[in-house]
């Protein structure tokens, strides 16, 4: 590395003030032309969570003080079909910055219904489609095509498909090719990063440590087994819980990340509630790892990012004052075999001048982000959907994924940070995973699939049969949520009611027509409320979650 400046940090897209101000001028404006440009909805559940939360409660841990947000629908769900006696019966409450099914604390169906919070109030840009094409991963407010009048009339979700194009989810991702196309003209969609960076979901953070790993030990009966990063030369103190990570010599050390104590599925504690079993949670690759780092001698530093995934060993390298992405081949057939290579000069800041790292994979994409600023970035394809499926299955077939593609689990990444050549500290080590659209068996009941629209529609769903890619005609658009595993959206709904067949004049399953969107959300203008003092209802609006939809 040649250069002593620092380099200018990104501005971000806007500071708190900044957004509240917009927040505030949005709401009056809105409120003004109200019914004519804007209209607020509620948001009755979690399927957008946690971009849009339904009812729910927010626990904090006692242990880490991680504050998240969880679904409190299971809670009024089991009251009411089980009767007032249920009340009482407490449900395990966990702390996703230590595990993902061990609890840490428990907390009554009573306790729940009392302090939870309504779901977040959006203002919907009425009429803009009219005027401009709708975009795929808009967040669109529509009429629910298999039930278009009553209470649930009012569907929110995330625009995945366009008119005219196949479409199929394959691993999480979304892949697309016009209509008549062949297999072989199928591309993955790629998110912009303006919405790739508001839907990044944490799996870990390592501000959100035990205060005092024996109160841990106490409740599971065994140790505390600690962060899930196996650290070889960085010094995490003597508890294991240190937030600044030190290596304090000039020779290698590293962090690789630690499966057995945190798995990076699809999993999010919003469903902490919700019968999920462990085995339905599917491995994601796609993740970014960020951190802050502190280094003693800038120049003399050399960094490498390893990430393992989908048959590929993805390589970050930073030294000599450029940064370096490759990708080579893994596994017997082919190893080391270079695919493809980007490099980019990179500035080094100042000694004692912490600088934050991004490190992405995200829709067949690797980039590295500088305080915010893209340096370097490298786009990656497969030959064919099938070598997609054989890299991100590892040890299956393709046929084993066409007879049933809900029960194949994907091959977990590796992670791998290490450092040398200069004496380091890391702060705010984070983990995120993308979205993950999952694939799904279509269910015969009045539910997801009400008599009244017709004979039920049965194998998998919407978009996930591998053999046979969704079709969206003229004016069909394709919805989901961002809750995968607790949405009900277009993989699932099977026919239309009758009313919309009537309206539209043709039977077109699982799709929303175009007359049917009624605007793109634009904003949460009244987020959740809180309770002032403990006790006293729930009435002001939590102002930290005041947001633009992204």
């Amino acid at each position: 590395m040649t250069s002593t400046t620092s380099a200018k940090p990104k501005q971000e897209e806007t500071n708190v003030v900044e957004t509240v101000q917009s927040l505030i001028v949005a709401f009056s404006l809105a409120m003004t032309v109200r019914s004519f440009v804007t209209e607020g909805f509620v948001i009755p559940t979690g399927s957008m969570a946690p971009t849009l939360m339904g009812q729910h409660v927010r626990p904090q841990s006692p242990m880490t003080g991680y504050s998240f947000p969880a679904d409190a629908g299971p809670t009024f769900e089991a009251i009411r079909q089980l009767g007032p006696g249920y009340r009482d019966l407490p449900r395990n409450v966990l702390d996703p910055m230590l595990s993902q099914s061990d609890p840490i604390a428990q907390v009554s169906n009573t306790e729940m219904a009392q302090t939870s919070r309504m779901g977040d109030r959006v203002l919907v840009l009425k009429f803009l489609y009219p005027f401009q094409e709708p975009q795929r991963w808009d967040v669109v407010v529509f009429k629910n095509p298999t039930e278009p009048t009553g209470d649930a009339a009012n569907f929110i979700k995330r625009m995945v498909g366009l008119p005219n194009e196949q479409l199929l989810m394959l691993d999480g991702d979304i892949f697309t090719a016009p209509l008549g196309a062949g297999r072989e003209k199928f591309a993955i969609t790629r998110k912009p990063e303006h919405v790739q960076r508001a839907v990044w979901q944490r799996v870990h953070d390592s501000d959100y440590v035990p205060v005092d790993p024996t109160a841990v030990a106490k409740v599971w009966n065994r140790p505390w087994a600690g962060v899930p990063w196996d650290a070889e030369g960085f010094d995490l103190g003597a508890k294991g819980n240190e937030r600044a990570w030190r290596h304090e010599g000039a020779g290698t050390a590293s962090i690789a990340w630690r499966w057995d104590r945190m798995p990076i599925t699809d999993y999010t504690p919003y469903n902490m509630w919700r019968d999920i079993p462990l085995t339905q949670r599917y491995a994601v690759s796609d993740v970014r790892v960020s951190m802050a780092v502190e280094a003693a001698d800038p120049a003399a530093m050399q960094m490498m990012y390893l990430l393992g995934a989908r048959g590929r060993l993805m390589k970050f390298d930073i030294g000599g004052g450029k940064a370096t992405i490759s990708i080579e081949r893994a596994g017997e057939a082919g190893a080391g075999e270079v695919l493809g290579t980007a490099s980019a000069e990179l500035a080094v800041p100042a000694a004692g001048s912490p600088f934050d790292l991004e490190f992405w994979h995200v829709d067949q994409r690797l980039s590295l982000w500088v305080n915010g600023r893209e340096v370097v970035a490298l786009d990656y394809a497969f030959e064919s959907l099938e070598e997609r499926v054989l890299a991100s299955y590892y040890g299956r077939t393709v046929a084993d994924f066409e007879r049933n593609p809900v029960f194949q689990q994907p091959t977990p990444p590796s992670i791998k940070v290490a450092f040398n050549g200069s004496p380091v500290t890391l702060h705010r080590v984070r983990l995120d995973r993308d979205l993950y659209y999952r694939p799904a068996i279509l269910r015969e009941d009045e539910f997801n699939q009400p008599d009244e629209n017709g004979p039920a529609i049965s194998g998998f769903g919407f978009g996930t049969d591998f053999t046979k890619p969704a079709e969206l005609l003229d004016g069909d658009f394709m919805m989901c949520g961002d809750n995968s595993a607790a949405s009900r959206d277009s993989r699932l709904w099977g026919r239309p009611s009758p009313l919309v067949t009537r309206l539209f004049g043709e039977d077109r399953p699982f799709v929303v027509p175009r007359e049917l969107l009624l605007g793109k959300a634009w904003c949460v203008y009244f987020p959740a409320p809180i309770a002032p003092m403990k006790g006293w209802p729930s009435v002001l609006p939590d102002f930290g979650q005041l947001r633009f939809i992204r």
